[in-house]
């Protein structure tokens, strides 16, 4: 971590996260068909009709049905507005981030999970922006926090503040723990509301068969999106002669590695390949798109690029 020159430099910050919004002023999220190609168009409609709710009145556009102009408003301002209506049954979008030890590692420019902290910011504005409700779940291992989806800014500022004081308690970097994710599934099931839109950011190459099969039920009536966070030197070994590694952060066995032969680097190489692989056919079978975003990506292009955000 040659490039995070201070202690203050390792965790993500309020304003930061705040300042995200800037970035997706004018963006919204991607439907689930842009990824799985299963599902048709996005998860909102302005049909007007049985079954919809009164949302707004606004000024009247070309195509707008004059069945539902309010005469009053149009009256009053002397231009013509119409009533919105939007389907009852909102789908509110939960953020789940992952901030356990595992995650506290980071090679250059940032930790892994400041960067999960950046991609659920940017998805937190994106929900807020399109007007549905945010809310969401973070763990670091030894708690969890829910903080319940609401159509309100604070309600975003609330989780963020809660997944900083979770990061904040992590002092140093540890094994990936399957218990995790588990115990964030089964606390996801108690309180998540058929049809929501769930993202999940974190690290998914050690998910226990008990979280798949937590993840297939909520799979059932919700839409789910898995984000995997990555440093670059878990891919790819740089070129930097003989390195000792360890095969776990609890572990005190080094093990030397020459880094300057190729056959080394391609091993190494093609061991994340192997394991990332896995996971995709996991998530794959469970009809959960998987995507991977590293600590050195500009979070909202990646999320551009993969189509979650438009």
């Amino acid at each position: 971590m040659s490039e995070l020159t201070s202690q203050s430099n390792l965790y993500s910050q309020l304003n930061e996260l705040v300042e995200a919004r800037f970035h997706v002023k004018h963006r919204s999220l991607g439907s689930q068909q842009n990824i799985l190609q299963q599902m048709s168009g996005g998860h909102h409609s302005l049909r007007k009709g049985s079954g919809m709710t009164f949302s707004e009145v606004r000024q009247y556009q070309a195509g707008d049905d004059i069945r539902h102009i309010d005469w009053r408003v149009t009256a009053r301002t002397q231009k013509a507005h119409t009533k919105v209506f939007t389907e009852e049954h909102e789908k509110p979008v939960i953020i789940v981030a992952e901030q356990t030890p595992a995650l506290f590692f980071g090679s250059q420019v940032q930790l892994k999970v400041a960067q999960a902290l950046n991609v659920a910011a940017l998805l937190g504005w994106c929900t807020l922006q399109q007007n549905d409700l945010i809310g969401g779940l973070v763990f670091n291992g030894q708690q969890h926090a829910w903080v319940a989806p609401k159509r309100q800014q604070q309600t975003l500022l609330s989780w963020f503040n809660k997944a900083l004081a979770l990061q904040n308690s992590l002092i140093q970097p540890g094994a990936s723990n399957p218990l995790y994710w588990q115990q964030a599934c089964q606390q996801l099931i108690k309180v998540v509301k058929p049809g929501s839109k769930l993202f999940l950011i974190g690290d998914f190459f050690n998910l226990s068969e008990v979280a798949q099969n937590q993840l297939k039920t909520l799979r059932k009536h919700s839409e789910i999106i898995a984000i995997h966070i990555y440093d670059p030197l878990e891919k790819a070994l740089p070129k930097l002669g003989w390195l000792s590694l360890t095969a776990s952060w609890t572990s005190d066995h080094l093990l030397p590695i020459n880094s300057l032969k190729n056959d080394t680097r391609q091993r190494y190489q093609a061991q994340y390949q192997q394991v990332w692989e896995q996971a995709q056919h996991t998530f794959r079978n469970m009809k959960i798109p998987l995507i991977e975003i590293a600590t050195t990506d500009s979070a909202i292009h990646a999320l551009i690029t993969q189509r979650i955000v438009k």
